[in-house]
Protein backbone atom coordinates (compact mmCIF):
# COMPACT_ATOMS: atom_id res chain seq x y z
CA UNK A 1 0.00 0.00 0.00
CA UNK A 2 0.91 3.41 -0.50
CA UNK A 3 0.96 4.48 3.68
CA UNK A 4 4.79 3.65 3.94
CA UNK A 5 5.65 5.95 0.87
CA UNK A 6 3.13 8.79 0.57
CA UNK A 7 0.40 10.37 2.56
CA UNK A 8 -2.41 10.62 -0.09
CA UNK A 9 -4.55 13.62 0.60
CA UNK A 10 -7.68 15.66 -0.41
CA UNK A 11 -8.84 18.92 -0.84
CA UNK A 12 -11.05 20.00 1.72
CA UNK A 13 -13.22 22.92 0.22
CA UNK A 14 -13.68 21.22 -3.28
CA UNK A 15 -14.95 18.41 -2.08
CA UNK A 16 -17.09 20.76 0.42
CA UNK A 17 -17.21 23.32 -1.85
CA UNK A 18 -19.48 25.97 0.56
CA UNK A 19 -16.34 25.48 2.59
CA UNK A 20 -13.77 27.23 -0.18
CA UNK A 21 -14.18 31.32 1.38
CA UNK A 22 -13.23 30.12 4.93
CA UNK A 23 -16.72 29.76 6.13
CA UNK A 24 -19.32 27.05 5.37
CA UNK A 25 -20.01 23.40 7.75
CA UNK A 26 -16.14 23.04 8.60
CA UNK A 27 -16.16 21.00 11.63
CA UNK A 28 -19.17 19.08 10.21
CA UNK A 29 -17.28 17.90 7.14
CA UNK A 30 -13.51 17.63 8.33
CA UNK A 31 -14.26 14.32 10.15
CA UNK A 32 -15.77 12.16 6.88
CA UNK A 33 -11.92 12.63 5.44
CA UNK A 34 -9.73 12.98 8.45
CA UNK A 35 -11.79 9.83 10.29
CA UNK A 36 -10.71 7.93 7.10
CA UNK A 37 -7.64 6.72 8.22
CA UNK A 38 -6.64 5.83 4.09
CA UNK A 39 -5.97 9.68 4.36
CA UNK A 40 -2.71 11.01 5.68
CA UNK A 41 -3.06 14.89 4.83
CA UNK A 42 -5.56 17.15 4.20
CA UNK A 43 -6.10 20.49 2.29
CA UNK A 44 -7.96 23.55 3.84
CA UNK A 45 -9.12 26.55 3.03
CA UNK A 46 -7.82 29.41 5.50
CA UNK A 47 -10.44 29.35 8.40
CA UNK A 48 -12.56 32.73 9.14
CA UNK A 49 -13.76 32.45 12.31
CA UNK A 50 -11.24 32.08 15.07
CA UNK A 51 -12.63 30.01 17.06
CA UNK A 52 -13.32 27.35 14.35
CA UNK A 53 -10.09 27.54 13.59
CA UNK A 54 -8.69 26.81 16.92
CA UNK A 55 -11.20 23.96 16.68
CA UNK A 56 -10.18 22.74 13.63
CA UNK A 57 -6.51 22.94 14.25
CA UNK A 58 -6.86 20.84 17.71
CA UNK A 59 -9.28 18.41 15.88
CA UNK A 60 -6.77 17.76 12.89
CA UNK A 61 -3.92 17.89 15.76
CA UNK A 62 -5.69 15.00 17.55
CA UNK A 63 -5.79 12.96 13.81
CA UNK A 64 -2.31 13.08 13.37
CA UNK A 65 -3.04 14.14 9.69
CA UNK A 66 -0.56 16.46 7.45
CA UNK A 67 -2.17 19.97 6.82
CA UNK A 68 -1.48 21.69 3.67
CA UNK A 69 -2.65 25.03 4.09
CA UNK A 70 -4.52 26.95 1.05
CA UNK A 71 -3.63 31.13 0.60
CA UNK A 72 -3.95 30.13 -2.95
CA UNK A 73 -7.88 30.29 -2.37
CA UNK A 74 -7.65 34.46 -0.88
CA UNK A 75 -5.04 34.95 -3.46
CA UNK A 76 -7.84 33.52 -5.97
CA UNK A 77 -10.99 34.54 -4.70
CA UNK A 78 -9.95 38.18 -3.64
CA UNK A 79 -7.61 39.27 -6.30
CA UNK A 80 -4.63 40.09 -4.40
CA UNK A 81 -2.03 42.00 -5.80
CA UNK A 82 1.20 39.80 -5.85
CA UNK A 83 3.68 41.54 -7.83
CA UNK A 84 0.79 44.62 -9.08
CA UNK A 85 2.32 47.82 -10.06
CA UNK A 86 0.04 49.86 -7.29
CA UNK A 87 2.40 49.21 -4.50
CA UNK A 88 -0.73 49.77 -2.38
CA UNK A 89 -2.33 46.58 -3.64
CA UNK A 90 0.74 44.68 -3.42
CA UNK A 91 1.48 45.66 0.20
CA UNK A 92 -1.85 44.83 0.87
CA UNK A 93 -1.26 41.34 -0.74
CA UNK A 94 1.72 41.00 1.76
CA UNK A 95 -0.43 42.12 4.57
CA UNK A 96 -2.86 39.45 4.20
CA UNK A 97 -0.44 36.34 2.85
CA UNK A 98 1.39 36.81 6.05
CA UNK A 99 -1.46 36.54 8.35
CA UNK A 100 -2.38 33.60 6.56
CA UNK A 101 1.64 32.45 6.77
CA UNK A 102 0.60 32.82 10.83
CA UNK A 103 -1.93 30.69 10.51
CA UNK A 104 -0.29 27.40 8.74
CA UNK A 105 2.82 27.88 10.57
CA UNK A 106 -0.10 27.78 13.84
CA UNK A 107 -1.50 24.71 12.36
CA UNK A 108 1.99 22.94 12.32
CA UNK A 109 1.47 23.16 8.48
CA UNK A 110 4.85 21.91 5.94
CA UNK A 111 3.54 23.60 2.96
CA UNK A 112 1.04 26.58 2.23
CA UNK A 113 0.00 26.96 -1.34
CA UNK A 114 -0.14 30.22 -3.69
CA UNK A 115 0.31 31.32 -7.28
CA UNK A 116 0.59 34.21 -9.05
CA UNK A 117 -1.46 36.91 -10.34
CA UNK A 118 -4.06 37.41 -13.46
CA UNK A 119 -1.95 37.35 -16.67
CA UNK A 120 -1.83 41.57 -17.69
CA UNK A 121 -0.92 40.45 -20.84
CA UNK A 122 2.53 39.87 -23.23
CA UNK A 123 3.51 43.69 -22.88
CA UNK A 124 3.25 43.72 -18.86
CA UNK A 125 4.08 40.46 -18.12
CA UNK A 126 7.91 40.80 -17.06
CA UNK A 127 7.52 43.19 -14.68
CA UNK A 128 4.70 41.43 -13.09
CA UNK A 129 6.94 38.25 -12.61
CA UNK A 130 9.77 40.16 -11.48
CA UNK A 131 7.84 42.02 -8.67
CA UNK A 132 6.18 38.42 -8.43
CA UNK A 133 9.58 36.99 -6.96
CA UNK A 134 10.35 40.17 -4.87
CA UNK A 135 7.14 39.66 -3.58
CA UNK A 136 7.95 35.57 -3.04
CA UNK A 137 11.26 36.05 -1.28
CA UNK A 138 9.92 38.75 1.21
CA UNK A 139 7.24 35.83 1.93
CA UNK A 140 9.67 33.08 1.84
CA UNK A 141 11.82 34.86 4.07
CA UNK A 142 9.11 35.61 6.50
CA UNK A 143 7.65 32.61 6.80
CA UNK A 144 11.14 30.49 7.16
CA UNK A 145 11.84 33.72 10.39
CA UNK A 146 8.67 32.69 11.84
CA UNK A 147 8.35 28.79 11.52
CA UNK A 148 8.94 27.05 14.71
CA UNK A 149 8.38 23.44 15.12
CA UNK A 150 8.87 22.66 11.17
CA UNK A 151 9.62 24.91 8.42
CA UNK A 152 7.04 26.47 6.39
CA UNK A 153 7.70 25.92 2.69
CA UNK A 154 5.36 27.77 0.29
CA UNK A 155 4.58 25.92 -2.61
CA UNK A 156 3.54 27.36 -6.14
CA UNK A 157 1.20 26.13 -8.53
CA UNK A 158 1.01 26.99 -12.55
CA UNK A 159 -2.28 27.21 -14.05
CA UNK A 160 -3.81 27.96 -17.58
CA UNK A 161 -2.56 31.39 -19.53
CA UNK A 162 -5.57 31.66 -22.02
CA UNK A 163 -8.47 28.97 -20.87
CA UNK A 164 -10.01 29.74 -17.51
CA UNK A 165 -7.44 30.24 -14.47
CA UNK A 166 -5.61 32.52 -16.98
CA UNK A 167 -2.72 33.57 -14.23
CA UNK A 168 0.86 35.21 -15.13
CA UNK A 169 2.77 31.64 -14.61
CA UNK A 170 1.20 28.92 -17.13
CA UNK A 171 4.62 26.85 -18.88
CA UNK A 172 5.81 24.69 -16.58
CA UNK A 173 9.05 26.00 -17.92
CA UNK A 174 8.11 29.37 -16.86
CA UNK A 175 7.64 27.96 -13.32
CA UNK A 176 10.61 26.67 -13.08
CA UNK A 177 12.45 29.75 -14.11
CA UNK A 178 10.68 31.64 -11.21
CA UNK A 179 11.41 29.30 -8.77
CA UNK A 180 14.79 29.87 -10.12
CA UNK A 181 14.76 33.24 -9.71
CA UNK A 182 13.06 32.81 -6.15
CA UNK A 183 15.83 31.15 -5.20
CA UNK A 184 14.92 30.34 -1.25
CA UNK A 185 15.13 26.76 0.03
CA UNK A 186 11.62 26.97 1.99
CA UNK A 187 9.86 27.64 -1.76
CA UNK A 188 9.11 24.98 -4.43
CA UNK A 189 6.70 24.10 -7.06
CA UNK A 190 3.11 22.06 -7.02
CA UNK A 191 2.33 19.88 -10.69
CA UNK A 192 -1.28 19.11 -10.86
CA UNK A 193 -2.34 16.40 -13.50
CA UNK A 194 -5.07 18.46 -13.87
CA UNK A 195 -3.72 21.21 -15.26
CA UNK A 196 -1.27 19.84 -17.82
CA UNK A 197 -4.14 19.25 -20.44
CA UNK A 198 -5.16 23.30 -20.39
CA UNK A 199 -1.24 24.25 -20.93
CA UNK A 200 -1.01 21.57 -23.32
CA UNK A 201 1.71 19.72 -21.58
CA UNK A 202 2.48 15.94 -20.84
CA UNK A 203 3.40 14.49 -17.35
CA UNK A 204 6.45 13.55 -18.66
CA UNK A 205 7.47 16.96 -19.43
CA UNK A 206 5.85 18.73 -16.93
CA UNK A 207 7.13 16.51 -14.07
CA UNK A 208 10.68 16.07 -15.51
CA UNK A 209 11.11 19.88 -15.97
CA UNK A 210 9.90 20.86 -12.18
CA UNK A 211 11.87 18.07 -10.73
CA UNK A 212 14.97 20.05 -9.27
CA UNK A 213 12.08 22.09 -7.27
CA UNK A 214 8.77 19.56 -7.01
CA UNK A 215 7.90 19.45 -3.62
CA UNK A 216 4.33 18.95 -3.87
CA UNK A 217 1.92 16.79 -6.78
CA UNK A 218 -1.81 16.63 -7.36
CA UNK A 219 -4.04 14.38 -8.93
CA UNK A 220 -6.98 15.71 -10.96
CA UNK A 221 -9.43 16.16 -13.99
CA UNK A 222 -10.37 19.27 -16.19
CA UNK A 223 -12.64 19.72 -19.18
CA UNK A 224 -10.30 21.18 -22.53
CA UNK A 225 -12.31 19.98 -24.88
CA UNK A 226 -16.04 21.41 -24.70
CA UNK A 227 -16.07 24.80 -24.11
CA UNK A 228 -19.45 25.40 -24.07
CA UNK A 229 -19.40 23.15 -20.44
CA UNK A 230 -19.78 25.08 -17.15
CA UNK A 231 -17.14 22.74 -15.96
CA UNK A 232 -14.61 23.73 -18.90
CA UNK A 233 -11.45 24.63 -17.47
CA UNK A 234 -10.16 23.77 -13.96
CA UNK A 235 -13.12 22.62 -11.94
CA UNK A 236 -11.97 19.59 -11.40
CA UNK A 237 -14.27 17.11 -12.26
CA UNK A 238 -14.78 13.49 -11.17
CA UNK A 239 -12.33 11.13 -12.77
CA UNK A 240 -14.28 9.30 -15.52
CA UNK A 241 -16.13 12.44 -16.07
CA UNK A 242 -17.51 12.08 -19.50
CA UNK A 243 -16.67 15.37 -20.42
CA UNK A 244 -12.74 15.00 -18.76
CA UNK A 245 -9.22 14.40 -19.93
CA UNK A 246 -8.19 12.59 -17.23
CA UNK A 247 -9.07 8.86 -15.74
CA UNK A 248 -7.35 5.64 -14.49
CA UNK A 249 -5.04 5.51 -17.38
CA UNK A 250 -3.93 9.16 -16.86
CA UNK A 251 -3.52 8.93 -13.14
CA UNK A 252 -0.92 5.79 -13.50
CA UNK A 253 1.29 7.32 -16.20
CA UNK A 254 1.32 10.37 -13.85
CA UNK A 255 2.79 7.89 -10.88
CA UNK A 256 4.89 6.63 -13.54
CA UNK A 257 6.26 9.97 -14.28
CA UNK A 258 6.74 10.44 -10.42
CA UNK A 259 9.01 7.32 -10.18
CA UNK A 260 11.02 8.35 -12.99
CA UNK A 261 11.81 11.66 -11.23
CA UNK A 262 12.14 10.42 -7.90
CA UNK A 263 9.56 12.14 -6.34
CA UNK A 264 9.40 10.49 -3.28
CA UNK A 265 12.31 10.67 -2.86
CA UNK A 266 12.78 14.55 -3.60
CA UNK A 267 10.34 15.40 -1.97
CA UNK A 268 10.90 13.87 1.68
CA UNK A 269 14.65 15.49 1.60
CA UNK A 270 13.61 18.88 0.57
CA UNK A 271 10.24 18.71 3.28
CA UNK A 272 11.66 16.85 5.98
CA UNK A 273 8.29 14.66 5.70
CA UNK A 274 6.83 11.91 3.90
CA UNK A 275 5.90 13.48 0.85
CA UNK A 276 2.32 14.38 -0.05
CA UNK A 277 -0.04 13.27 -2.85
CA UNK A 278 -3.66 14.96 -3.20
CA UNK A 279 -6.26 14.36 -5.14
CA UNK A 280 -8.40 17.71 -6.33
CA UNK A 281 -11.74 16.85 -7.46
CA UNK A 282 -14.87 18.69 -6.92
CA UNK A 283 -18.34 17.68 -5.96
CA UNK A 284 -20.53 19.59 -8.71
CA UNK A 285 -24.11 19.85 -8.70
CA UNK A 286 -26.50 17.01 -8.43
CA UNK A 287 -22.85 14.81 -6.73
CA UNK A 288 -22.52 13.45 -3.46
CA UNK A 289 -19.52 14.64 -1.62
CA UNK A 290 -18.98 10.78 -0.13
CA UNK A 291 -19.56 9.51 -3.41
CA UNK A 292 -16.84 12.14 -4.92
CA UNK A 293 -14.22 11.08 -2.29
CA UNK A 294 -14.95 7.36 -3.36
CA UNK A 295 -14.39 7.39 -6.86
CA UNK A 296 -10.94 9.92 -6.22
CA UNK A 297 -9.87 6.83 -3.65
CA UNK A 298 -10.26 3.93 -6.16
CA UNK A 299 -8.84 6.04 -8.77
CA UNK A 300 -5.70 6.13 -6.95
CA UNK A 301 -6.14 2.95 -5.13
CA UNK A 302 -6.23 1.28 -8.98
CA UNK A 303 -3.38 3.39 -10.39
CA UNK A 304 -1.22 2.51 -7.37
CA UNK A 305 -1.56 -0.92 -6.89
CA UNK A 306 -0.69 -1.30 -11.26
CA UNK A 307 2.41 0.99 -10.95
CA UNK A 308 3.90 -0.32 -7.60
CA UNK A 309 2.78 -3.94 -8.48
Amino acid sequence: MWQATTDFGVVHPLIYFECRGGGGPIMETLPIIVNDSDFGAIEIAPINDPAIRQQAKEYLATASIQVVYLPILPIIIENLGLGSADETKRAAAQTRLRTLIDEAIDFNSPMAMITGPLDPGADQREGVVARLVEDIQQLCDYASAKSTKQLLHLTFENFDRDIEKKRVIGPTVEAVAMADAVDRTNFGLTIDLSHLPLINETPEHALKTAAPHLIHAHIGNCVIDHPDSPLYGDFHPRFGHPLGRNDLPEVIDYLHQLNAVNYWERARERLGIKPILTMELKTNTGENPQAVLANGKRTFARAWAEVMA
